[in-house]
């Protein structure tokens, strides 16, 4: 269609400007745009079906989420642009059926209210602009159509309000730190040291022959001690008075386990074993250190061994690694202290006689960890006691049998010795103190230092009168190895030192076998969740805005019929409408009619000239009024 040429009009300004009426030849040109019927009701049906679905998809699609296992980074990421995939179509759609509902009801607006040209350019421009909706003649006049604007800027904007889906909804999605507890039957590790073909890792046991091949026909072997890594693990684990952290293939996982390994069970010694023990007693009592003699016995230990006349000896010091002919037990004496008081107020001491022995065990083990805690317990079952090897040349070796004697070797290095009090017989030589204790034994180096057996030792000081005030109080080095003992009687804590040992063996994976379990492996993981309330309330909200949004739409289809679009088409042929061009005439500022050379045109001037140009306007008006002339039907061109 061609543009209508802008003419200077002859009016109250030079700056004005005049808009003829389209021609017959142009208005040929212009072919009327038909309206269809069904199309405005059926786009504002279908957007508010797609937008409330795509609302239910997201409110389905993140409490289907919710205590999920995220992943990597990657997923995370895209359940977000799921979401907000989401909440845009959802904006998208329920913004297009609140504009259709709109236009619809902007053009029936128009139809049956007087409305300035000014609201006109206000409502036709708030699809596009916000700063429209600031006409208060227009917020009065169209006041349903302005509330349906507000809704869809609302729908479009952050800033207008708090309950948008499109840019609150996504954000409901987080992840929190959680765990992930599954049941897995994996290969798990427990001490070998029941296993003849592992046994040369815990005893060194060389051949007796020459030129055997190792692990093959070397079947004759002689103990000569532990490995260096047993003693390693041993000395840790009677130093710090707990298992060492034990190799686990899991961070935090919990199982239970079954295996043979060694125990050692003291017990009260019999009368036979009593006398050999105070026999013992009596002789290393009599041996003298220097020009000191050995008053008083408060500890003795030592592993009863034979030497090569098979004559029974005790060895009470640590043996090196050497051929040797012991037993598996310690035999020990201590001075037990008791809570009753002598006629000086001193404790009552009883002495006592033990006996440990080294046996098999079935371990029933629970073994749990907690990002790198380790929390063990169980129980065994004590079987048969284990004797030392006395295997001789062609004898086939038993080489658990090796590892279990290495094991109560390394043990026995921590307990043997004595704790002594000694007087100084050559009072004459003052460079020598007048009596003093002696502490002889590995035990000083482990927790069992702080036995509620060995208190008798550090009152000997108090009791001897090496000072002349006497204070029966234990010191607090002292009273802090007692903690770590936690007061308890030797039998119970050599007992419980080989348990810690055994289990301790699973430190180093060398020492272990594998075998399958059950085993509860516990992850740690990150979680989706989302936040209810931010999620369905800002949906409800614009999808309930909506529907009474497309009601009253669907109202005005029926009663209204359905209104043209704002397309530039339906805008011309409004403008056809004698109401239009009335309303026109009537409410637009700087805008009159006035006929010249017998065309009706449109003229725009300064506010000053308005009242002249609408009293001709009028007058002219009142000759021609709507007749054609010519043969030509005078139409007013719509304004832009």
């Amino acid at each position: 269609m061609a543009s209508p040429d802008l003419q200077p009009g002859a009016g109250p300004s030079e700056t004005s400007r005049e808009f003829p009426l389209l021609s017959p030849k142009q208005e040929r040109l212009f072919t009327k745009r038909h309206i269809h019927r069904w199309k405005s009701p059926l786009l504002m049906s279908s957007f508010f079906v797609i937008g409330l679905a795509m609302s239910l998809a997201h409110c389905i699609f993140y409490p289907a989420l919710k205590k999920k296992i995220v992943g990597d980074s990657s997923s995370q990421e895209e359940k977000l642009r799921f979401g907000t995939a989401f909440s845009f179509l959802a904006q998208i759609s329920l913004g297009a059926s609140v504009w259709t509902v709109y236009t619809q009801w902007l053009w029936r607006t128009v139809r049956r209210k007087d409305i300035t040209v000014g609201v006109f350019n206000s409502a036709f421009s708030a699809d596009t602009s916000f700063w429209s909706l600031l006409n208060f003649e227009m917020l009065r006049k169209l006041r349903t159509g302005s509330a349906m604007a507000l809704f869809a800027w609302h729908v479009y904007e952050p800033s207008s309000s708090l309950l948008l889906p499109p840019f609150f909804t996504p954000a409901t999605l987080f992840v929190y730190p959680s765990t992930n507890t599954q049941e897995i039957n994996e290969p798990m590790p427990y001490p070998a040291i029941a296993d003849s073909s592992v046994g040369h890792r815990f005893a060194y046991s060389p051949p007796f022959r020459r030129g055997t091949t190792q692990y093959v026909d070397d079947v004759s072997r002689l103990l000569t001690g532990p490995r260096t890594t047993l003693n390693l693990i041993s000395t840790a684990t009677a130093s710090l008075g707990e298992i060492l952290p034990i190799n686990s293939p899991y961070n935090s996982s919990e199982y239970s386990i079954t295996f043979f390994a060694p125990i050692i069970k003291c017990q009260g010694a019999n009368a036979t074993e009593t006398a050999l023990i105070s026999g013992f007693l009596e002789e290393e009592m009599a041996t003298k250190l220097g020009t000191s003699e050995e008053t008083d016995s408060a500890y003795f230990n030592f592993m009863p061994s034979y030497d090569s006349n098979g004559t029974l000896f005790a060895a009470s010091t640590p043996r090196q690694q050497t051929p040797s002919n012991a037993t598996n037990q310690l035999w020990m004496t201590f001075l037990r202290s008791t809570s009753t008081l002598d006629a000086n107020g001193t404790r009552v001491k009883e002495r006592h006689y033990q006996v440990c022995r080294l046996h098999n065990a079935t371990y029933y083990l629970h073994v749990a960890r907690a990002h790198g805690f380790q929390n063990i317990s169980g129980s065994y079952d004590v079987l048969e006691e284990v004797p030392f090897p006395n295997d001789k040349p062609g004898d086939v070796s038993n080489m658990a049998q090796h590892a279990y004697s290495a094991f109560m070797w390394v043990i026995a290095d921590q307990l043997v010795g004595k704790f002594s009090w000694y007087e100084n017989t050559n009072q004459s030589d003052p460079s020598r103190a007048a009596q003093f204790g002696v502490i002889d034994s590995q035990i000083e180096r482990t927790s069992l230092l702080g036995s509620w057996d060995l208190d008798a030792f550090f009152d000997f000081d108090e009791e001897k009168g090496m000072y002349k005030d006497r204070n029966l109080s234990l010191s607090d080095q002292r009273l802090q190895d007692k903690a770590l003992a936690r007061n308890r009687t030797l039998d119970v804590l050599i007992e419980e030192l080989s348990f810690n040992t055994t289990v301790g063996l699973m430190h180093n994976d060398l020492l272990n076998n594998h075998t399958n379990t059950t085993v509860l492996r516990t992850d740690d993981v990150n979680r989706y969740d989302y936040k209810p309330y931010g999620l369905f309330i800002p949906y409800a909200l614009a999808n309930l805005f909506t529907l009474i949004s497309v009601i009253f739409g669907i109202y005005s289809y029926i009663h209204d019929d359905v209104m043209p679009d704002k397309m530039f088409q339906d805008i011309v042929s409004a403008a056809e409408d004698p109401m239009i061009v009335h309303l026109v005439r009537d409410r637009k500022r700087n805008l009159t009619a006035v006929f010249e050379n017998g065309n009706l045109k449109l003229m725009a001037g300064p506010e000053r000239a308005q009242k002249e140009t609408l009293r001709k306007v009028k007058v002219l008006w009142g000759k021609v009024g709507g007749r054609k002339t010519k043969g030509k039907v005078m139409k007013s061109r719509g304004l832009r």
